[in-house]
């Protein structure tokens, strides 16, 4: 059974990484994200081999407003084809989650260690993303935090419709500032919006 437990606070992992602190503006329109607001956070990592580490590459929040401005923009034909994908590839997911609940690892470390569709290690990820909900101060743990190995984003590029990779590549330029460097790097669509 898939509960909801909210964090008495946001836990580091999801703070920004420039700051060390909880992100305090919508990274799309700007207004302040505060206790009593319901936002979203991605944060998306590349592997350092050589030093065997992840790298963050990208992050940011985004209101509740925004997200589902941008869900908005997101084709039907996409919508139902991602929502497939997530059918096909849920049982991983349930089982996960269910443990989790069950057996109450409510620590960040016990939710992002695997892709949450695939089971795939982050650290077998040449790239992965991890989405978590923030609401009254406090992490959700509920269906997220949820993590999306470069795997299973391949899943998901194969099926989106053209006008919908263009809508998440023109989100993707506006939270990167357009910097050509992250645009190299890193994979999309933002799947934490979806």
């Amino acid at each position: 059974m898939i509960r909801k437990k909210i964090s008495s606070s946001i836990p580091s992992f999801f703070y920004s990484y420039n700051a060390n602190a909880p992100f305090k503006h919508c990274t799309m329109c700007g207004e302040p994200l505060s206790d009593s607001s319901r936002y979203f956070i991605e944060k998306v990592f590349k592997q350092n081999r050589v030093l065997n580490i992840s790298e963050i590459v990208y992050e940011y929040a985004i209101c509740e407003s925004c997200a589902n401005s941008m869900s908005n923009e997101i084709s039907n034909d996409s919508k139902a084809a991602i929502t497939q994908l997530y059918e096909t590839h849920s049982e991983n997911l349930l089982r996960k989650l269910d443990y989790l609940h069950r057996t109450e690892k409510y620590s960040i470390d016990s939710w992002v260690d695997r892709c949450s569709m695939t089971g795939k290690q982050v650290r077998l990820c040449n790239e992965y993303a991890v989405n978590g909900i923030i609401e009254n101060g406090g992490l959700v743990y509920e269906h997220t935090p949820i993590v999306i190995s470069d795997d299973f984003v391949q899943k998901i590029q194969d099926v989106l419709s053209a006008e919908t990779k263009e809508t998440f590549d023109d989100f993707k330029k506006q939270i990167t500032y357009g910097d050509p460097s992250v645009e190299d790097l890193v994979f999309s669509p933002t799947s934490g919006l979806i």
